[in-house]
This record gives C-alpha cells, structure tokens and sequence, in this order.
C-alpha cells in the first residue's frame, strides 16, 4: 500500500526529530531575502549557491565561535565595581558607572555595520 503525502511528511518529521532537528520559522523583508539569496550565491562562486538553511546554520556557527573568542578575552578582565571576572551576568551595583553589567554589555551585542 502506498503511503499518502502526508503520511511521507510524517515519518520525514519524525526522522528529523531523531536526528535532533529543529524547524524555525524565519520572517524577513524582501531586501533580507535579497540579501539572503544574493550572499548564498556570492559565497560559492562558479559553484552552486548554499541554500539558504545551510547559510544561515554557517552563520550561527561563525558566530557562536566568534562569541566564544570574545567572552574568553572578557574572562581576562574583572568588573570595575565588584571584581567579579567578565562578563558579569548579575550584580548587586548594577547601575553604577564602574559596572560593567550598567555599560559593558555592549561589547558582546550585535552590531550591524
């Protein structure tokens, strides 16, 4: 007996929670995809374009390796105000000027450029 569409998509579901995948949901604007899509291309050139899953998976894990360079540059460093090393997650003098929870948080957001 043939399986039906939606029996095929199932087990396809199923397979991918097995392996541990998650589905996300992604909105963007039209110059988001244009960007997507130009980027996936201009990355392989001569080559076929990444999809666009593969490119944005790549782009986590470039960043998640850069993020893990700068928290280990920040561990080398403590808070002016309460000398606990960086970063800081929780403090009690949050607030003041010399926390670096009150300012230096800004060393490890994101940044569009």
């Amino acid at each position: 007996m043939r399986m039906t569409a939606s029996e095929r998509k199932a087990k396809q579901r199923e397979r991918q929670k097995q392996q541990g995948l998650v589905k996300v949901e992604l909105l963007l604007d039209e110059q988001e995809m244009e960007m997507l899509t130009r980027n996936c291309a201009l990355r392989r050139p001569g080559r076929d374009p990444y999809d666009e899953s593969e490119y944005i998976q790549m782009l986590i894990r470039n960043d998640d390796a850069r993020l893990k360079r700068e928290i280990a540059e920040l561990s080398n460093r403590c808070c002016g105000k309460c000398g606990e090393r960086l970063p800081v997650t929780e403090c009690c003098l949050d607030g003041g000027s010399e926390c670096w929870i009150t300012k230096g948080w800004h060393e490890l957001k994101l940044i569009i450029i």
